[in-house]
């Protein structure tokens, strides 16, 4: 049995603990309660005003980056003081999750077309970024169940799957086919930086830099086989444009479902009014 010293105790002092509660009981309870959860509200609070659902998100953009920001300075605080340095190969916030850090100011305040990639974001490939997370939750690995960065890393992609089902269960922004492109811009940008990045931390220090999967499809199936061969080719770069096609591929695909289970829907109450 693993020993700490508590909820906020940093890896290094964890003594004992080599990732014993990945798919663990505590996990599997949290991922039933928390769907449950994202399953009754979206039922219950569908009728919720675009009023609530605005200051709804506008807390949700000042709350989700503090509490970020707070585990990625503790953590750094940690790691420069155990001399191991600032992790820039795992703590810089270019993961496709993080997109809803940024997504998220952009879809309570701002306003015209920015507003609606945020949200078109949010309501496809953002679900489905925090789905991943939320289900594998990879911080596991590391830290235990009950800890401060488990916490922060669970709710955090909790509330991504969440506000993205959430809005759309509202009809507060329900996406169009327009939308796989206008969902793809955000992760467009931040592919322009954590591209170089993952190219540059990788290849000139030779650390393992894996953001947004483009450099070796790190916990995805299949990707690190494809990502090993292709490099050993010579053709990595194939590789990360294979990643950034699946995205878009993605994006369509949660579309597509959106939309079927909106011409359904309409379908049904056509047909209930027609009898």
């Amino acid at each position: 049995m693993f020993q700490y010293g508590g909820f906020f105790t940093y890896k290094d002092f964890l003594e004992g603990y080599n990732g014993q509660d990945y798919m663990g009981i505590g996990q599997f309870v949290f991922l039933g309660l928390a769907t449950l959860a994202i399953i009754l509200c979206s039922i219950f609070l569908r009728k919720a005003s675009h009023k609530k659902i605005d200051i709804f998100l506008k807390v949700l953009a000042v709350v989700i980056p503090v509490l970020e920001v707070l585990k990625i300075a503790i953590e750094s605080y940690f790691d420069i003081k155990g001399g191991h340095g600032f992790n820039f190969s795992g703590l810089l916030p270019l993961y496709t999750c993080s997109l809803f850090i940024y997504t998220l100011p952009f879809a309570a305040f701002a306003k015209g077309k920015v507003r609606e990639c945020c949200l078109s974001f949010l309501t496809t490939i953002g679900i489905f970024a925090g789905l991943t997370n939320f289900v594998m939750a990879p911080i596991l690995n590391t830290y235990p169940f009950f800890n401060f960065h488990t916490f922060v890393s669970l709710n955090f992609h909790f509330w991504m799957v969440f506000t993205g089902i959430f809005l759309i269960s509202t009809k507060y922004y329900v996406p169009k086919w327009i939308d796989v492109l206008k969902g793809m811009i955000p992760l467009a940008i931040l592919s322009v930086i954590a591209i170089p990045v993952n190219y540059a931390l990788s290849a000139h220090y030779g650390w393992s830099v894996d953001y947004m999967l483009y450099y070796s499809g790190n916990g995805a199936p299949l990707l690190p086989d494809l990502a090993s061969k292709l490099a050993n080719a010579g053709l990595r770069p194939i590789f990360t444009l294979i990643v950034f096609i699946m995205y878009i591929i993605i994006t369509a695909i949660i579309v597509g479902i959106i939309r079927l289970i909106c011409y359904l829907k309409n379908l049904k109450q056509k047909t209930s009014l027609g009898n």
